[in-house]
């Protein structure tokens, strides 16, 4: 209001001395300046387009032209960045569901190294292997299987043990018992369906050993060493004789002989010389 009342006084003023000019008349010049100059748009201009005059503060209105929209200060206006569309896409080919295909937990960390199965409860996936593969221990990783191929015209299919896990019995998971990850027998293997998952087993002639796994043969019998062997003659176990000792195979087992200038006694045993006198 105050700001109203000073333009007022000004035209006014304006006009006297216009008037008293005697150029123009007075309320011609009064019209004009009040015509112009009375609003806030005309005086201020706060818009950067269109300013809409109104009777209540803040007493103007900012609007923009087409192609354009109003700023988040009512007062400056930015050029509309439409996103043109290309009419030779359908509408239909737009996926629905792509963020749905990402929120499984196959999809998310992929703990598979084959084959992903998503469930609904925990652990919320199941691996599986390609054919030709078989699980792993850690449920996650697959391993080529190793079939051990029986030839059937050489071999009758008796001779084949029915314990021995490496024969498969099913087309999928025969390769994946704990005998024929690790082999921890140094012979056979068999699988067993609780803890600890296995049993040894040696072939016949070998002992299984203190640790279950490893076999031993046993020791062959001993025997009598044959008397003609020189280690094991009675003239080295005992040493009869004084001089010389002949091993033989018969009893005494033993025959003693004095050395060169020597003769035997009669105990033979010890020797004396010969040109001895009695």
């Amino acid at each position: 209001m105050y700001l109203k009342c000073l333009t007022i006084t000004f035209v006014i003023f304006v006009s006297k001395t216009l008037a008293e000019s005697a150029t123009v008349p007075i309320t011609t010049v009064l019209t004009t300046l009040v015509t112009y100059s009375d609003t806030y748009c005309d005086l201020y201009w706060p818009c950067e387009q269109e300013c809409v005059d109104m009777n209540v503060s803040p007493h103007f209105q900012c609007e923009c032209r087409e192609g354009y929209f109003l700023q988040a200060d009512g007062t400056s206006c930015r050029q509309t960045e439409a996103t043109t569309v290309p009419t030779t896409v359908p509408i239909t080919t737009v996926p629905t569901t792509t963020v749905i295909y990402y929120d499984t937990y196959c999809d998310l960390y992929r703990p598979c190294e084959q084959e992903c199965v998503a469930l609904d409860n925990s652990p919320y996936f199941h691996c599986e292997c390609r054919e030709g593969y078989s699980l792993q221990a850690d449920r996650t990783s697959c391993r080529q299987t190793e079939a051990t191929t029986v030839p059937t015209t050489t071999v009758p299919t008796t001779t084949v043990p029915t314990t021995t896990v490496l024969v498969p019995t099913t087309p999928k998971g025969a390769y994946d018992t704990y005998c024929f990850l690790y082999r921890p027998c140094a012979q056979e293997c068999i699988s067993l369906d609780s803890s600890p998952y296995f049993r040894c087993k040696c072939r016949q002639g070998y002992t299984l050993g203190v640790d279950g796994k490893s076999c031993i043969k046993p020791p062959r019998p001993t025997t009598t060493m044959p008397t003609t062997i020189h280690s094991d003659t009675y003239c080295d176990l005992y040493a009869p004789c004084e001089h010389e000792c002949i091993p033989s195979n018969f009893s005494p087992y033993y025959k003693c002989k004095c050395q060169q200038g020597y003769r035997l006694k009669s105990d033979n045993k010890s020797c004396e010389l010969k040109n001895k006198q009695a």
